[in-house]
């Protein structure tokens, strides 16, 4: 298996794995571990930009960490104050 491209095209399916995600009914495995806010889809996945929509529908932001991951994490506020809570929902 090589290794996962978060600015690639792929899907993080070991990270998914070792969360205890699973697929859905319909086969779709999940575009964000909820616990971490660990995105697992690579930047140019070709659905990448729904996760962005539905995370940003939701009121949270995609940041790339400093370990060249990006997770999901709340807003902040209008004036700059982050959010409580951090990652996930």
């Amino acid at each position: 298996m090589s290794k996962f491209d978060p600015e690639g095209e792929g899907y993080d399916m070991e990270t998914a794995k070792a969360a205890g995600l699973k697929p859905d009914a319909t086969g779709h495995w999940p575009s964000r571990d909820p616990k971490s806010g660990t995105i697992l889809k690579g930047r140019k996945h070709p659905t990448y930009h729904l996760t962005e929509g539905g995370e940003a529908d939701a009121g949270y932001e995609i940041a790339k960490d400093p370990d060249g991951r990006y997770r999901s994490r709340k807003k902040a506020d209008p004036d700059g104050v982050p959010a409580p809570g951090g990652y996930g929902y």
